[in-house]
């Protein structure tokens, strides 16, 4: 989602340490910090200046390392690969695909060794569409001979409803298992959580994202004024590789779940949030569970849509 950033967080920040106004009670209790992953580090500047929007990130099963991204609305159709320092750039075209509004991409490990990648097109900033998209592809392997550029041709796509209405999404979780699609929706102040389930995505239909529950203990606003409200919009998340953990981000904190043995992802959201630790972006849209499992990655759009951004690293414990 494109917006005035400077502007924006400016005033939710003197909101949230200088409000005039008394502060409502929190709908639910504080949540409990997460104490496994330690503060942030700075990775440094993305060197693939094309990566100025960056609304998507998730970390390759293939290329030990790398992490893809993607840009939102407005930009090509096309996902960006670059090490764990920020640095490559690699540049994969997804042939037949569209960006209407790109605003996530998650890896699954398949068992035959390879590997999927997912680019969900549900960004809806006014719900003003009657459809969305993810499409889906084997993940490229590269290697010292492949060029910068690249094409991806045989992609599959998913053309979905939602079945409680168009709804503005940027949060997609994939059960690493039973490859179920969950998705967040955004804005609502209590957010939904819907699903797709692995047999619905078949190539060239059409399938209905079903609710699940509503998302009472995550991401609620403590003043009705809009710059707050906006601050905790969801816009990303990420299921860990080894399908342990859960990461729910909004613009100014991260939420983490550890999953409960024979627990489903809806059962984990459903109960109340720890927090890991987050340090603001100018307009934080991604984050993923490093490959090896040892901390997760946030990247955030650039403050002024044209300087490069940073990648950050949390590291666990």
């Amino acid at each position: 989602m494109r917006q005035s950033k400077l502007g924006f967080f400016a005033c939710l920040f003197f909101l949230l340490l200088a409000c005039e106004k008394p502060v409502p009670t929190p709908p639910v209790p504080p949540v409990v910090v997460e104490s496994t992953y330690q503060n942030v580090e700075d990775r440094g500047l993305l060197e693939n200046a094309q990566v100025d929007e960056a609304s998507g990130l998730a970390a390759s099963r293939l290329n030990r390392g790398y992490l893809w991204a993607h840009n939102d609305s407005e930009d090509k159709n096309r996902i960006f690969l670059f090490d764990s320092y920020g640095k490559g750039k690699y540049e994969f075209t997804i042939q037949g695909a569209e960006n209407r509004d790109w605003e996530e991409i998650a890896v699954v490990k398949e068992t035959d060794g390879t590997a999927t990648i997912y680019v969900a097109d549900f960004g809806d900033n006014n719900a003003v569409y009657s459809n969305y998209a993810i499409y889906w592809f084997k993940e490229p392997v590269i290697s010292a001979s492949t060029p910068i550029l690249n094409t991806i041709t045989q992609v599959n796509k998913v053309t979905f409803t939602v079945s409680d209405g168009s709804r503005d999404m940027e949060c997609l979780l994939i059960d690493q298992q039973s490859k179920d699609l969950f998705i967040i929706s955004k804005r609502e102040t209590q957010k939904h959580l819907y699903k797709i389930a692995a047999a619905n995505m078949v190539p060239g239909t059409t399938t209905k994202a079903e609710y699940v529950q509503t998302l009472d203990n995550i991401s609620q606003p403590f003043s009705s004024d809009k710059q707050v409200i906006q601050g905790f919009y969801i816009t990303a998340g990420s299921v860990s590789p080894d399908n342990t953990e859960i990461l729910v981000k909004n613009y100014l904190e991260i939420y983490y779940w550890k999953r409960k043995a024979g627990e489903t992802i809806p059962q984990a959201l459903a109960r109340q949030a720890k927090t890991v630790p987050y340090q603001m972006e100018p307009q934080g849209e991604g984050i993923t569970f490093a490959e090896d499992g040892g901390g997760y990655f946030t990247i955030s759009e650039s403050a002024d849509g044209a300087s490069a951004v940073h990648l950050f690293f949390y590291k666990k414990k």
